[in-house]
This record gives C-alpha cells, structure tokens and sequence, in this order.
C-alpha cells in the first residue's frame, strides 16, 4: 500500500514539474493563431485572400485570387464571417463572395446592381442589411443579407441630399458607417462637406433622415468616417487641402454620456471637445485597434499613416510620438488585426502587439505594421507586400 501512495506521489511530482516546465508556454502558444486578410486590386479587377499568422503578422497567400467587377473600391465582411462583399465603382455593382472554411473566396454567380459609382461600404453589427454609398448618383443603397446573397430594400437607394437643399453636382458621398446599435447611419459627403445621419430601421432596413439631417463643422472633403469600437464616439477624415483634419463627434446612442435625454438615444452628433484634431496630408481613412484605445489615419497625399490615443470617456484625439510613419505611395484604406485570437483581445498581458496593413494604390503594394499596444506606436515589418498594381482596399477577419 504505501508503495502504491509512493508511486502515485512520484507521478504526480513528475506532472508538476512537467506543466512548470511547459504548460505555461502551451497556454500563450494558444493565445495566438491564424488571421485573415483580403486584398483588392483595381489593375487586375481582383480580389485575393490571406492568412496572417497572428504571433508574426506575416502574410501567405490563401487559394487563387478571384474577380471583381471593375475598379474594385472598397470590401466588407459579414459579421457572421461567411460572406465578403466588394464595392466596383467602375460596374456599378457589388460582387458577392461566400467565405469557405479554409477562408478562400467562392463568388456568386451574378454581381448586384447599385448606384452609379459605388465607394464605401458598411455592415450592421447584426449582419442584416449593407449599405453602400453611391458616389456618382448622391444617394445610399441598401441590401438585405442572405448569406452571400443582396436584396434591395424597399425604397433603395435613399438619396442624400436633404429636403430643401439644392446641390447641382451632387453630395458625392464617399463613405458609411453604423452606430454599434445597428439605428443610425452617418455618410461622409465629400463635395457638400458635411455628415448626413439617417435612423435606420432595424426591421425593413430603410432609412430617414434624422430631425438633424446633416452635421457641418466648416471642414472640407469629408472622405472617410468610422465608429468606436466602444460605439461613443465618430471620426470624420477631412481631405480638403484646407483642412487635413480629424473630426470627432459623440454619438447620442447606446453610450449615453452624449444623449440629452439617456432613456431616448436619437442619434444625434455633438461636437468632441478641441474638434477638429489635425492630420498630416489628405486624409482619408480610419481604424481603431480592436482592444485598445488607439486610432490611425490613413494620409494619402503623404503617404503616411498618425497615430493617435483617444479618450473613451471624451473622444479627445491626442497625436502619439512621432505622430506619424511613412507608408508606400498614396495608401487608401487600412485593416489592423490582432496578434492574439479573439478571446484575448485587449488582454494587456498577451495581447501585447497587433498588426496593420495599409493599402498604398500608388505603388500597388501592402505595407505591415507591427503596434506595441502598450504605446500605440507603428513600426514597420518587413518589405511592402507587392501585390498585382493598384491595391485599393484590404479588410481583415479573426
């Protein structure tokens, strides 16, 4: 009997040491996996999928690139993580493209009309409806989601030209963004230089105008936006060579810090303190670290990505040291994934570094970043990826 216990306590020892030895490195081995990027092209009208290795970033190309319509302009990605949609601003129509297991790309079989000269694209947080901003025709369409299939809703597309006004060339929307409670739409209107915002109804997917229909703060260009993670705060990217600018906005919705009345979220946009917040040259997209309070903008005109912290109680942009890093030649939009899986996103002790990937259409290529999450700080990784010629849009998946 006591050799027994003897043999069981020696086991037991021996297990121990083992897991002192190893399981604390199998469990951080665990923390960090396979991500996803996708890349459009406009030279060779395609779109092509990669996997990411979260502990390194590196990029490896997944499957064949696929077709798009012409002038491939922006992506957007299902929540459910089972469908991408492209916008092609030279066909008029979105292509439609179920996301497989092994996250390479199936299209469908037909694209989707929409307006004349699509630009923006934006999901609601529920994955029902998508909406794209129509540049050349001033208005929004709207799609219900099946799966990888579009339906317009009814009354679609929904101009953006506010009752009463007048504008002989259009608003030239350029870009959508959803509240994080799936009830209100903001579009950057880039020749009316303002903010439309339209309550969204979360049922038939049709939009109206808010009593406020559009917010101008005496910036020009507003050509990209987007929502807080913490769904607070809209970031307006100002590209007119008067401004160059950041502007910020807290969102009367769900984060009630902003609303007059907390019980009835309606909307409404109310100026960030110190807005607008400058930017280097031509900014024209924006993206928020998924776990922590930083935000990056995209400068086209000097090739260049600022950096900034902000406020998640205020919204106040503050510019990180340096407040900028060069990118390739005229980058346009921007995808920042983690360097953990999901379940330990925003976890300051694994979650230490995440990556951004910028596309530079100038120079057809995807410039890597790693970002020290503690800092906020861009460092470059790496050689720019060169992909086919004119890299127009990238969008991430984890």
């Amino acid at each position: 009997m006591g050799t027994k216990f003897a043999l069981v306590k020696y086991v037991l020892l021996a297990v121990a040491l083992f897991c002192l030895a190893g399981c604390t490195s199998i469990n951080n081995a665990a923390t960090t996996g396979i991500a996803y990027l996708y890349v459009a092209a406009q030279a060779n009208t395609t779109i092509s999928a990669y996997t990411v290795t979260q502990s390194t970033g590196a990029l490896t190309i997944n499957g064949n690139a696929v077709g798009t319509g012409s002038v491939p302009s922006a992506i957007a990605i299902a929540p459910s993580g089972n469908a991408l949609f492209v916008a092609n601003s030279g066909s008029n129509s979105i292509s439609s493209y179920t996301i497989n297991a092994d996250a390479t790309l199936t299209p469908a079989s037909a694209t989707t009309a929409t307006g004349t000269t699509p630009t923006g694209l934006a999901i609601d947080s529920g994955g029902k409806f998508l909406f794209v901003a129509n540049q050349g025709s001033s208005n929004i369409s709207v799609f219900s989601i099946n799966g990888s299939g579009l339906t317009a809703v009814p009354g679609s597309p929904f101009t953006t030209i506010p009752v009463g006004y007048s504008f002989s060339n259009g608003t030239l929307p350029s870009a959508v963004a959803v509240s994080n409670s799936g009830n209100f739409l903001y579009v950057a209107n880039q020749l009316a230089n303002f903010v439309s915002a339209f309550a969204i109804n979360t049922t038939s997917g049709a939009l109206t105008p808010l009593p406020v229909p559009f917010y101008q703060d005496g910036q020009t260009s507003p050509t990209g936006l987007a929502v807080t993670p913490n769904g607070a705060f809209l970031y307006v990217a100002n590209a007119g060579a008067n401004s160059n600018n950041i502007s910020a906005w807290a969102i009367c919705d769900n984060v009630v810090n902003s609303c007059a009345n907390p019980n009835t979220p309606d909307g409404t946009l109310s100026p960030v303190t110190g807005s607008p917040f400058s930017a280097a040259l031509g900014p024209v997209a924006i993206a928020f670290d998924p776990g922590f309070n930083f935000a990056y903008v995209v400068d086209k005109q000097s090739s260049t990505i600022s950096q900034y912290s902000y406020g998640p109680g205020n919204g106040v942009l503050t510019p990180l040291s340096p407040a900028t890093i060069s990118t390739g030649l005229n980058p346009v939009s921007i995808a920042i994934l983690p360097g953990v899986v999901r379940a330990d996103v925003g976890n300051t002790l694994d979650n230490t570094t995440d990556y951004v990937y910028v596309a530079n259409i100038g120079a057809g290529t995807i410039s890597i970043f790693s970002l020290t999450t503690s800092s906020g700080l861009l460092n470059v990784v790496g050689q720019p990826i060169v992909i086919f010629g004119q890299t127009s849009a990238v969008s991430g998946k984890f």
